[in-house]
């Protein structure tokens, strides 16, 4: 999902040292709309797929019953690809219709129950009736204050049942703050057809990663150059919690990467899962 960008597009004939012509400058703000073609092939939707069976697993584990799901922030559906499998009845919702285009050609044949929405995560005004879970899956941080979060959590609590699941995980302070890597870096590369360059900054007074990307194409005999960058600020864990609370939210529990308990006071840990239930009226 993303919230604003622009991104620059241009055909760059290079020779085979064409890695030596990078420069970190002049970075436009990129999206989706660059990022949606290679992004599940460089593995930045291998989180989402990845977690989303241990996810439903556990949810079940703690009796969770339903049918009826919604995917926040739903990218290119590696979290939905699962969740087809089964007889669920899924909304996908995205505010990028470049990811959703690639998300629909790739589950077309799947024979789900899928509904997409392009739409931004914070207002789905009356478009999604109730569920009974919402998913929320490598999304969170890239929402700009506290502000937008909880506006997210308003519209999570509206689409659920009560008594229902909220599922959602963050970057914490200390991931974002140690995943960062100021070295231009080469994130992906396959041979003469995609090079993918990554570099990353953080703000520890703004508490936000800047991830840039520098994308080489092999097409009509040339390279395609594309940029982008995402921003991804990190929020206090208590806090969300508090948030959450104030929205009309139980926690169930927080749990680390490897799905085991987390405690804000005490425990480190790149990323956390909340697992929320909505309250009763």
């Amino acid at each position: 999902m993303t919230l604003i960008g622009k991104s620059s597009l241009f055909v760059l004939r290079l020779p085979c040292a064409y890695r030596d012509f990078v420069s970190k400058d002049n970075i436009l703000p990129g999206d989706y709309g660059v990022l949606a073609s290679i992004y599940d092939t460089v593995g930045m939707a291998n989180f989402a797929s990845t977690i989303t069976p241990k996810l439903i697993d556990y949810a079940q584990r703690i009796d969770w019953l339903g049918r009826r799901i919604v995917v926040l922030g739903c990218g290119t559906g590696g979290d939905i690809e699962y969740l087809a499998q089964y007889p669920y009845t899924i909304t996908g919702v995205d505010n990028s219709p470049d990811m959703l285009d690639v998300a629909k050609r790739k589950l077309a044949a799947s024979g789900g129950s899928i509904k997409w929405l392009q739409l931004d995560i914070r207002d789905t005004g009356n478009q999604i009736l109730q569920s009974d879970m919402v998913l929320a899956l490598n999304v969170m941080n890239e929402l700009n204050s506290l502000r937008d979060l909880e506006s997210v959590f308003v519209t999570a609590q509206r689409i659920l049942e009560s008594g229902k699941l909220f599922i959602f995980d963050m970057r914490t302070l200390q991931g974002l703050a140690e995943a960062t890597v100021n070295a231009e870096h080469l994130l992906y590369d396959s041979a003469d057809a995609l090079s993918v360059f990554n570099t990353s900054e953080y703000d520890y007074e703004r508490q936000l990663q800047t991830l840039r990307y520098i994308i080489f194409r092999q097409a009509n005999g040339g390279w395609q150059r594309s940029e982008a960058r995402l921003l991804l600020r990190a929020f206090p864990v208590q806090a969300v919690s508090s948030l959450l609370q104030r929205n009309g939210f139980q926690i169930k529990t927080i749990l680390n990467s490897k799905l085991e308990g987390y405690d804000p006071a005490v425990s480190h840990s790149d990323r956390v899962v909340f697992v929320a239930e909505k309250q009763s009226a």
